[in-house]
Parts: C-alpha cells; structure tokens; sequence
C-alpha cells in the first residue's frame, strides 16, 4: 500500500478534521508540478510511485495542526529522500558553497547556546549536543568546532557516511542514551515526520537535567490563505507558498501556536534566552537587513513567542 489514512491527530491524538485542500497526485496540473519539482525523476516514475494518492490537508479541530491526511509508506519515502532529492540538494558537498550568512547563522546560534548552557551547568564539562536529522553534517561540524561533544542521527546511509567522515559520531535513531545531551538539534525536521509526538517524546527522554530541545520549522501561519485560492498549474512560480505543505514531503505543517501546543502535550515547556546575550554573540552585522534580522528576530522568538522557532525543556 502507498499510502495509509491518518486516523488520527499526530500532534494531539485527536479524531476531527476539517478538510481545507483536496487534490489527486495522478491529476495532469499536480503531476505536471510534481515532475518540474523532482526533475531528476525518470518519467512515468512519479505516476508509478504514487499510485492513486490523494493530498488531501485536513485541520486538527482539537489542537489546530495542519498535516497531509494520506500518510506515505516508508518505502515511498524511502524513493522520495534517497532518488527524487538526492541529484537536486542545494547542500550536497558536490554542489557550490552556501551563501555566508546560511554559515554565520549557524556559528551565532551555536555561540548562544553554548554560553547559555555553561551559565546552567559551569565549564567544568564537555557539553553534549546531538544533531536529530542532521543532513550533511554542516550544523554539527560546525558545533564541535565551537568546542561541543557532538553525536548525529541521519536515515540517509550518503549522507550519514559523509558526516561521519567528518568526525561526527553516529547514533542509531532507536538507541538514544536516556538523559545523554545537553541540546538536541531538531532543524526542520519535524514538518517531515510520519510519527511527530513518538519521536519528540523519546527525543525529550534524551535530554540531560537542564537539557534543551530545539524544535524549528517552517511557518505555516499564512498556509489557509494559499489553499484557499491554489492552483496547480501556476505552482512552480508560486512553490514557496505551498513549501509548509510540500506534497509528500512536508507531513506536518505548524503555525506558531499549534506549535507550542505540539511541545506542551509532549511534556515541554518554552525556554527563551535572554536578549542580551543572544545580541552579545550575533556575528553578521554587515548590512541593513542583517542588522534588522539580528535586532527583531530574537524578540520575535523569545519575548513575543512568534514563529515556528522554539527551544523547550522538560515540565
């Protein structure tokens, strides 16, 4: 079977939706996207795949998640990651360098976490961070050069093998050490999970006293509206819009509330870092939009709350 009905709410475990979007994966205007988007498909492939699917987008009355109500067998998402992506990654180390600021961006958010970290445990110790989905390594490569104990988990076997060849230890993703890491890295990972509670509940099990869990993902507050008025066949120019929801890809799409009820039924509770020190170790401040950026978003996450950006600790 290529896909399976999602009987229930995989924030809240609850049973009532409203259905916002319906389209089938073999209509002409969705296989046309579909086949532009994952271009190194070979043709008829993606027909065959996907069979006779339906994205459907269905609403949590309870807790307020937007997800893909027909959920794809891990085989399909097996194709999906190791074939359809693989050619087209931005990332991969064959392509070209990333723009700088996708690079400082990592090295000040490490840099804050790791001096708010030493504030709650002292510097006795090593700090212990584990990258959950970790891709080709940069973000963890970049926190043990910035002095952290750093382990990763990544179902890719490529791009597994290259983060290991990069000095990061690897770690099976059902043998987490209870009570192992002192900051768990989740960056956009948790909008492509088939099992999104079960995962951030053994995650939040692997925090150490004191530990903080990151969840980020993309921000689906203006995702109603698009499916409101989406059309197929205009959706290559317009695929930014849709991204939140990406068809088979992007399983859960959060907004800024229902993600902080997502943490809250998982047994979390926010965790904010305080202004001056997230302004104390920002490091681009090269332009107007950089400072902007660097001035408004940690009020935007830690005092307003907004967004889809959180780090959380155990309740």
């Amino acid at each position: 079977m290529t896909f399976q009905i999602r009987e229930h709410c995989p924030s809240c475990n609850g049973t009532t939706f409203t259905e916002l979007h319906r389209t089938a994966y073999n209509a002409p205007e969705m296989l046309s996207f579909l086949t532009a988007y994952y271009s190194a498909v070979p043709p008829g492939k993606h027909q065959e795949v996907l069979g006779d699917g339906v994205f459907s987008i269905v609403e949590c009355a309870g807790c307020g998640l937007i997800f893909q109500h027909q959920l794809p067998s891990d085989d399909m998402l097996a194709e999906v990651y190791g074939n359809w992506l693989g050619k087209n990654d931005p990332l991969a180390p064959s392509k070209p360098p990333m723009p700088f600021d996708y690079y400082t961006y990592f090295a000040q958010e490490i840099m804050q976490l790791i001096v708010f970290l030493q504030k709650r445990h002292g510097r006795q110790r090593r700090l212990r961070f584990l990258d959950y989905g970790m891709g080709w390594g940069n973000w963890a490569v970049m926190a043990q050069a910035f002095g952290a104990d750093v382990s990763g988990v990544e179902l890719s076997p490529t791009k597994a093998a290259f983060a290991e060849s990069r000095g990061i230890k690897l770690l099976p993703p059902d043998e987490l050490p209870d009570n192992g890491f002192d900051f768990i890295n989740t960056e956009q990972v948790v909008e492509h999970l088939s099992f999104p509670h079960e995962t951030v509940m053994s995650l939040k099990n692997s925090l150490a006293d004191g530990g903080i869990l990151k969840i980020s993902v993309p921000d689906g507050s203006d995702i109603k509206a698009v499916l409101r008025s989406w059309k197929w066949n205009d959706a290559m120019a317009n695929r930014e819009k849709i991204m939140p929801l990406q068809p088979i890809e992007h399983l859960n799409c959060f907004t800024s509330p229902s993600l902080q009820k997502f943490a809250e039924g998982c047994g979390l509770k926010p965790v904010s870092l305080p202004l001056g020190l997230v302004y104390a170790y920002s490091t681009d401040w090269s332009g107007t939009r950089a400072i902007a950026k660097n001035l408004l978003r940690p009020v935007k996450r830690f005092v307003l709350r907004k967004g889809c950006y959180g780090l959380f600790e155990r309740n």
